[in-house]
């Protein structure tokens, strides 16, 4: 069994993607994603570019992923973890 923050962890996650979750279909298989922004004032290199935080243990970001999110068709530029969780830059 997780230790209590991890627990707490697991139930944050549940909530988040609850309620901002949205379809994401990277490379033909369908995750659920939160859409996530930095504003320009906290990185004058990174601005505000669309990324997404993918909350599945089973995706690998990979640069050149193909994406559809929204209704679009975006590929991936760079990806980073974020709180254990694959983030990826879409464009």
């Amino acid at each position: 069994m997780a230790n209590a923050f991890d627990a707490l962890a697991a139930r944050m996650d549940a909530v988040t993607t609850a309620r901002f979750g949205r379809e994401v279909v990277i490379n033909g298989t369908v995750f659920t994603g939160v859409e996530s922004h930095f504003l320009p004032e906290m990185g004058p290199v990174s601005g505000d570019g669309l990324s997404v935080v993918v909350f599945s243990p089973d995706y690998r970001p990979h640069r050149n992923d193909h994406v559809v999110y929204q209704g679009e068709s975006y590929i991936v530029t760079r990806h980073q973890m974020f709180n254990g969780k694959p983030q990826i830059w879409l464009e």
